[in-house]
């Protein structure tokens, strides 16, 4: 296979080099989808576009409760984060999650939204978080919010012309967020499950923000929108939890592959949310 490398020096060539973009020109970052794909002959590029002197886009900053990630940051970076506890420590324990430690030094947060993965491990804490995605293009700059970012399994809104620049995140610091993951191993195992909660509670133990989300449980990432709008304004207690358990079902949509059945998956839903609720009452951050 033959095909053609492009290193733009920063964010302007890059988007003038995907302008007229119909799909023979791939984005590459880190890489570690992008290489196995080529050796499968799953894609056929004309040409590789390689966004690593992007050095504009692996920068993160946070500033008056708003944290801004370059969309190329590496899950190792978001990993050792100082600003990425309290209401971000979900984040960064899903990016420790991330395969093994080359997979975590190379790949990249935009690598991970792009490749629509049902079972991506950063996308779930951006969604809990309510994090917006910037998408760029020589016709200018648009917001989109992560839960309205994928259409299907390895499907985006994102067209061929566009990059992902940078995710902005604006959070409490009195929020906490968890995040957990069940897989066939305790390392480099791609998801059976996982979940990400994010919760900010005011003086009494009531809930007055709320933002839950589950991966591989259906055709894309998913909000627990019916558990959310439950427990707003509910004291976060046993009974409240006990009955999260039971709505989560009318959340998800899993289906049985070679990794869990549906069922299972279910089993396993009521399971996280009943762990990381009891985990955010009780001040316990993952």
């Amino acid at each position: 296979m033959r095909f053609k490398t492009l290193t733009p020096s920063n964010s302007s060539e890059a988007l003038e080099i995907l302008k007229n973009n119909q799909g023979a020109m791939i984005p590459v970052a880190g890489g570690t989808n992008i290489l196995v794909d080529l050796h499968r002959a799953k894609i056929k590029p004309e040409a590789l576009v390689d966004l690593s002197r992007l050095n504009e886009w692996k920068e993160i900053s946070l500033h008056q409760e708003v944290l801004e990630i370059g969309s190329l940051v590496t899950h190792a970076d978001l990993t050792n984060a100082p600003c990425l506890k309290g209401p971000y420590a979900a984040l960064s324990a899903a990016a420790g999650m991330v395969g093994g430690p080359q997979i975590r030094n190379r790949g990249t947060l935009a690598g991970n939204l792009q490749s629509a993965s049902p079972a991506a491990d950063t996308v779930t804490p951006l969604m809990a978080l309510g994090a917006v995605l910037s998408l760029v293009s020589v016709k200018g700059e648009r917001e989109v919010e992560a839960d309205e970012f994928f259409t299907g399994p390895g499907k985006t809104v994102k067209q061929r012309d566009e990059l992902i620049s940078k995710v902005r995140i604006k959070a409490n610091p009195a929020a906490r967020s968890v995040f957990y993951k069940i897989g066939k191993r305790n390392a480099m195992a791609i998801s059976l499950i996982n979940l990400a909660a994010c919760i900010e509670l005011d003086s009494q133990g009531k809930c007055v923000k709320v933002g839950i989300a589950l991966g591989a449980v259906a055709p894309t990432p998913v909000r627990a929108k019916q558990v959310e709008d439950y427990l707003l304004g509910k004291k976060l207690d046993e009974a409240a939890i006990r009955e999260a358990q039971k709505i989560i079902a009318g959340d998800i949509s899993p289906i049985s592959d070679i990794r869990a059945t549906a069922e299972h998956r279910r089993h396993l839903a009521e399971v996280l949310v009943k762990r990381a609720l009891e985990a955010l009452c009780h001040g316990e951050e993952e």
